[in-house]
C-alpha cells in the first residue's frame, strides 16, 4: 500500500503553461481517503514551491533546491538542510565566471544574481502581483561570494547556451571535492553540497513520517529526479522525460501535457 507521493513539479506536474489542472487537483484531492499524502520534490525555492502547494492544499513537508532543503508549509520551519560552504561555493562560481554563464543563488526565500538576467529577472517580474506570503524574493549583489558568510546558501544555478562549453563546465564542476552536479533542465546544470539529491531528502522525510521507501510513488522527468525515482518503492517517469529517466523507472506515465500524473494515480488508486 502506498502511503506517500512525491511529485516533481516542472515538466511533471505542472503543465506547459506552469499550471496545474483542476482534475489533477481533484485527484490529489481524493488521496486522503485512500490513506495516501501528496508533496512536492523540486528544485525551486521554497515560497516558489509554497505558492503551488498551497493550491492543492498540501500539509506534508516539501524538499525544494532539489533536496537542499525540507521545509514545513504549515510553518515555514526548515526540517532538513545541506548548504554549500564558501570554499565549495566559491570554486563554482570561479568557473562560472570563466565560462561567463550567468548563475544564481538559493537561500531560503531569496535568489541572488550578479546581474538582471535568467531565472531571477522571471522570479522579479512573477513575484511583483504575487500576495506577501508568497513573493520570491529577488536581489543583485555586486560581491556573491560574500553570501556564503552572510546567508545559507542551499544551490547555485548556472545556465549554458553551448553544448560544447557545458560538457566543458560540467566536467571542471564535477571535479570540485564536496560537490554534486547535475541537470535540472535542458539548459540548466545545479550544484548542491554532495551526495545531496531529491533520493536523500526523500529518505530524510520518510525518517520524519515513520514511513518507508518502500511505501512511496514518486513521479519526475529529469536528471534530477533520477535517484528520488531509484529509491522510492514505485518510481514513475514522464512520457516527456529524458530517456535515462525512463530506464530507471517502473512505469511510464503519460506526458505532463496528458494529465499522466493525475492518470497514474488514479491507476494506482483505482479513483475510476
Amino acid at each position: 500500500m502506498f502511503k506517500l507521493i512525491v511529485s516533481d513539479m516542472d515538466g511533471t506536474l505542472l503543465n506547459k503553461d506552469k499550471k496545474v489542472t483542476e482534475a489533477t487537483k481533484e485527484a490529489i484531492k481524493k488521496l486522503e481517503s485512500h490513506g495516501a499524502r501528496f508533496t512536492i520534490a523540486t528544485g525551486r525555492i521554497y515560497p516558489a514551491a509554497k505558492l503551488y502547494s498551497d493550491d492543492l492544499g498540501i500539509h506534508t513537508p516539501l524538499i525544494c533546491c532539489n533536496g537542499a532543503v525540507i521545509i514545513d508549509p504549515k510553518t515555514n520551519e526548515v526540517l532538513y538542510g545541506r548548504h554549500i560552504s564558501k570554499e565549495i561555493g566559491c570554486q563554482v562560481l570561479d568557473i562560472c565566471e570563466r565560462y561567463g554563464v550567468y548563475y544564481h543563488l538559493y537561500d531560503k526565500n531569496t535568489i541572488y544574481s550578479d546581474r538582471m538576467e535568467r531565472v531571477i529577472a522571471y522570479f522579479t517580474e512573477f513575484s511583483k502581483d504575487l500576495p506577501e506570503d508568497y513573493k520570491i524574493n529577488t536581489k543583485i549583489v555586486s560581491d556573491t561570494r560574500a553570501l556564503f558568510e552572510e546567508t545559507t546558501i542551499y544551490k547555485i544555478g548556472m545556465y549554458y547556451d553551448n553544448s560544447e562549453t557545458a560538457l566543458e563546465m560540467r566536467k571542471a564542476l564535477e571535479v570540485i571535492p564536496g560537490a554534486s552536479c547535475f541537470k535540472s533542465m535542458d539548459t540548466m546544470f545545479d550544484v548542491l553540497a554532495e551526495h545531496t539529491n531529491k533520493g536523500t531528502a526523500l529518505q530524510m522525510l520518510c525518517n520524519m513520517l515513520n514511513l518507508s521507501l518502500p511505501e512511496v510513488v514518486a513521479f519526475g522527468d529529469n536528471e534530477n529526479d533520477l535517484e528520488m525515482l531509484q529509491s522510492a518503492g514505485y518510481g514513475v517517469a514522464m512520457a516527456n522525460a529524458e530517456d535515462f529517466v525512463k530506464d530507471v523507472a517502473d512505469h511510464i506515465a503519460d506526458s505532463n501535457e496528458e494529465d499522466g500524473v493525475r492518470l497514474a494515480l488514479e491507476k494506482l488508486f483505482k479513483m475510476v
